[in-house]
């Protein structure tokens, strides 16, 4: 079916997505680029040849794959939710469509321990090497250069795993992650990410873009309101106002508030609404908490103790 991509490049995608500030900075539009013209800096694509910002050699001669690529382009939910689920989403379908609802957390004491909340998507992954069913995931690790900060990542077994669970709270471009596990010939991974990042993989069915879509076995979303800066949590949050040193600081959580937890056992509390102000731009205008286009979504919200 043709899309309302179909016979777009990127100045189209510059124009409409990145100067608009819809861009939430998946990088899809980079993976996808078949002639790798297209760059990542301050969590959004650029053009990286000297042509303009705008300008893209191969869009001019009828490239339209970044644009494809792109779920936060033109119509992306009503084709995504066309593709996916038959039809698009009705107004009483708040979360997007689903067909059950489960309270779970994981049998496994390693994956309960490392994991965010219930260990769940830790579980399934280590099923899933453990199986066949994939052969890595692409997710988020800390970075080695800041302290508590994320960075796209590959994992292709049990250890990777348990050392990428839990959550950041900055913004980590999962799918990037895609172009590593093709150079390490993995063919069955496993996408975990945000809810921008999880109608990847949608857009990329949706549009046609099979090369990169058959390499997805597996899609999970993560539940998400919106990321914060870096230089908004880690420095002016945790460190400057609340005085926490990042060497020792263990997890950081949301329930209703910032909560931030050190390696001697203290739990730190911030207010929720005044940590709005370093929301990531890139989450302002995003209309899905619910991660409706992943296979499975996974949270936290209503999880009772234990």
């Amino acid at each position: 079916m043709p899309s309302s991509a179909d016979k777009t490049q990127w100045r189209d995608l510059y124009d409409e997505v990145v100067l608009t500030g819809l861009c939430t900075g998946c990088t899809a539009c980079i993976v996808a680029c078949p002639f790798h013209v297209l760059g990542y800096e301050d969590n959004v694509p650029v053009q990286l040849q000297d042509d303009g910002p705008d300008v893209c050699v191969h869009g001019d001669k009828g490239c339209d794959i970044c644009t494809r690529a792109c779920p936060r382009f033109r119509d992306w939910e009503g084709e995504i939710d066309t593709t996916l689920f038959g039809q698009t989403r009705k107004p009483e379908e708040v979360i997007g469509r689903y067909q059950d609802l489960v309270l779970a957390r994981a049998t496994d004491p390693e994956a309960l321990m490392q994991g965010q909340d219930g260990g769940v998507v830790s579980a399934l992954l280590l099923w899933g090497l453990r199986t066949g069913e994939i052969d890595g995931a692409c997710t988020s690790k800390l970075s080695d250069e800041r302290l508590w900060d994320a960075e796209p990542t590959v994992v292709t077994d049990a250890a990777g795993v348990l050392a990428t669970a839990g959550s950041r709270y900055t913004y980590a471009a999962n799918p990037l992650a895609l172009i590593k596990a093709a150079e390490l010939g993995l063919s069955k991974v496993a996408l975990v990410g945000m809810s921008c990042q999880s109608s990847v993989t949608g857009s990329l069915e949706a549009r046609r873009l099979n090369k990169w879509r058959r390499k997805i076995a597996w899609t999970f979303g993560l539940l998400c309101s919106k990321t914060f800066t870096y230089d908004g949590l880690m420095n002016e949050i945790a460190q400057r106002e609340l005085g926490i040193d990042l060497d020792h600081l263990v997890r950081v959580n949301i329930k209703g508030k910032l909560l931030f937890y050190t390696d001697a056992g203290d739990e730190i509390t911030y207010s929720l609404k005044e940590a709005h102000r370093f929301t990531r731009p890139g989450c302002l205008k995003c209309p899905d908490f619910a991660a409706e286009h992943a296979d499975i979504s996974f949270g936290g919200v209503g999880q009772s103790e234990g």
